[in-house]
């Protein structure tokens, strides 16, 4: 009886025209779906390619920074010719010194008093060294005069010899001749050596250098 019912035949008709389109639509959003995820692949893809170039430049960028660092050390060669002129330069500077020129001429070196200190109302002994600068022996008449400090009249004399003086050095002793008389205390004097030239012109002989020889010595009581 339920299905001979015209109702329920009714009511199955609607619903079979209800499902028809929509499964019809449920296919249809199906394959637009499959469609746009086929679609999106290929472009996922191309990804990996774009990101495998990233290396290479990282490569690049590597090898073009290492020569930089080369160009550090080329000042060093400069400072080795700097010190090689500076040797050359001290060298030229050198430069011989003449020696001196010895004057020719007779010279007295030394005086020599003896005894020291000489004795009261005794003659000392007076040994001049000459130095004889010519080459040849001189003839020479000398003596020694003896002389207060600060006074410029001597105090007295020995008497003048005439000796041959030989070159080079040549020690002489004077006649011993002269003496004081020192009192109570000594007394201080001064020798000094002179000779007469051809003209009698009374000349004091002096040292190389051209001071005075003159030595000091005291005699006491």
């Amino acid at each position: 009886m339920s299905s001979t019912n015209p109702a329920r035949q009714r009511l199955r008709f609607s619903l079979i025209v209800l499902i028809v389109p929509m499964a019809v639509l449920a296919l249809s959003a199906c394959s637009a779906f499959s469609t746009t995820t086929n679609a999106a692949t290929p472009t996922s893809l191309a990804t990996p390619t774009a990101l495998g170039s990233t290396p290479a430049a990282t490569l690049t960028q590597t090898e073009t920074a290492a020569p930089t660092e080369t160009a550090t050390d080329t000042p060093t060669p400069s400072a080795t010719a700097t010190a090689t002129k500076r040797a050359v330069s001290v060298a030229s500077r050198t430069r011989s010194i003449p020696a001196p020129v010895t004057p020719l001429g007779v010279f007295v070196t030394a005086i020599k008093i003896d005894p020291t200190p000489a004795k009261s109302n005794e003659p000392p002994q007076f040994t001049v060294t000459f130095l004889n600068t010519t080459g040849k022996p001189q003839t020479y008449r000398w003596f020694v005069k003896i002389y207060a400090p600060n006074q410029p009249q001597s105090f007295g004399e020995t008497s003048r010899e005439d000796s041959v003086i030989a070159p080079n050095t040549s020690p002489l002793k004077s006649m011993s001749d002269w003496k004081t008389t020192a009192v109570l205390e000594c007394m201080s004097l001064i020798a000094r050596v002179f000779w007469v030239d051809p003209s009698n012109q009374v000349i004091e002989l002096m040292k190389l250098n051209g001071s005075s020889p003159a030595t000091g010595f005291n005699v006491c009581p």
